[in-house]
């Protein structure tokens, strides 16, 4: 089951990897809100029941701050370059260093995010929150 809560706490960044578009275009980024809410709210209840007290719940909670950061990383990359970041993997073009560090910074930060907030869980549930 913690491999679960894990796997389904990198939502966002599943998609960031393999579907970029879809966190893009408004109709899917909807969809993609709504289900990271949902999320949120399911890792919010389960700190608070006995299955979730010991267990990676806290993953839960990254997908909705993942996607906040992966607005933040746009708007940031739109305002500076005035287009949409590429997805540089495996692709050694000349002129993209912005967005490979836009690519590394967004998938460094999206994972610590993941990190942290399953660890921060964790701990407060050990601390009796």
């Amino acid at each position: 089951m913690d491999y679960l809560f894990i796997f389904t706490g990198g939502f966002v960044i599943w998609i960031f990897i393999f579907k970029r578009e879809l966190l893009i275009r408004e109709e899917s980024f909807r969809l993609i809100l709504g289900l990271s809410v949902i999320l949120f709210l399911v890792g919010i209840l389960l700190h608070f029941t006995k299955v979730g007290r010991d267990s990676p719940c806290g993953a839960l909670l990254s997908p909705l701050v993942s996607l906040g950061l992966f607005r933040l990383c746009r708007k940031i990359f739109l305002g500076r370059f005035k287009r949409e970041a590429k997805d540089t993997y495996l692709i050694w073009d000349a002129g993209l260093a912005a967005d490979r560090i836009f690519n590394i910074a967004y998938f460094s930060l999206a994972g610590l995010l993941l990190m942290l907030t399953t660890i921060g869980m964790l701990e407060l549930a050990k601390a009796g929150f």
